[in-house]
Formats: C-alpha cells, sequence, structure tokens
C-alpha cells in the first residue's frame, strides 16, 4: 500500500531533532565562561597594573592609524559584496518577472475588463466660483505694461 504526499510529508513525521549534540553545547557554554574570565580579568590588569596599562596604549596608540586603515578598508569591501550581491539577487529578479509578466498581464487585463467602471455611475457637475442667481462677469481686456529693466550700480572704488 503506497502512502499519499500529503501523508509521508505530514509535520509529525518530517520533525528533525538538534544537530548540536548535547556534549557540544556544553562545551560552547564552557568556553563563553572562560573567555568572559579572561576578559574580566585583563579590564582589571589595565585598571590595576601600570605597566600593563602603558604596554597596552603603546601597542594601540602606535598603530591606531593601520587599525583605521584597515577597519575601514574591511567596511568598504563587505559593503561593495553587500551591494554586488544585493544587485544580483535584483537582476535575477528582474528576468524572472519580465518572464513572467506577459502571462500576468494577459490575466489582469481580463479581470479588469469584467470590473464596472466608475465613469457610468457617478457624473459630477462643474463647481463654479459664481452665485448662480448673478450673471457671470464678462472677460475684461488685460493690458500688459512693460516693466523698465533696472541695472545694479556698480561699485564705486575708494581712492587712498
Amino acid at each position: 500500500m503506497r502512502k499519499g504526499l500529503a501523508e509521508r510529508m505530514s509535520p509529525s513525521r518530517t520533525v528533525q531533532k538538534s544537530v548540536t549534540p548535547d556534549s557540544v553545547k556544553a562545551l560552547m557554554l564552557i568556553e563563553a565562561i572562560v573567555i568572559a574570565l579572561f576578559s574580566f580579568w585583563l579590564a582589571n590588569e589595565y585598571a590595576y597594573n601600570v605597566y600593563f596599562r602603558i604596554y597596552v596604549n603603546s601597542i594601540f596608540v602606535e598603530h591606531f592609524t593601520t587599525y583605521t586603515i584597515a577597519l575601514g578598508l574591511g567596511i568598504g569591501l563587505a559593503g561593495t559584496a553587500v551591494a554586488a550581491t544585493l544587485y544580483k539577487n535584483l537582476r535575477d529578479a528582474k528576468m524572472k518577472l519580465e518572464s513572467i509578466a506577459p502571462k500576468i498581464r494577459g490575466s489582469v487585463e481580463k479581470i479588469l475588463a469584467s470590473v464596472p467602471t466608475m465613469e457610468a455611475q457617478t457624473v459630477l457637475p462643474p463647481v463654479s466660483s459664481v452665485p448662480t442667481d448673478q450673471p457671470a462677469p464678462e472677460a475684461a481686456s488685460i493690458t500688459v505694461f512693460p516693466v523698465p529693466s533696472v541695472s545694479t550700480p556698480q561699485p564705486t572704488e575708494e581712492k587712498k
């Protein structure tokens, strides 16, 4: 007897167990505790040991420019990689959409053809600002007067 696809792919049969064993989870927890302890130790050493503070400051101050350049370059390269990946995904999506668009366009046009239009149902009267009991004023002739151009005065030079 052959089972259907729905029975074979039911959620109760496809439950996946955790990939990470419990021993690895315990090891990761121990490592996190050790890292936290070493970080605390370094912070205390920096706060209370003058020689260690001088050493750390000399290392970071001497190579501050190098660290800044490396950090900026890393951020720039990561940003470029993200932008290139997004552009590639956009181009792929556009190509897929262009191949599907003619199929969708035909079905959308059929749906829109079956929708009743609003033009036949609602006709709004024209709105005018002139009351209906007064006659509309006649169009007066408009006279245009030329405006003379004004030149800017030249700055006067002071003589010493």
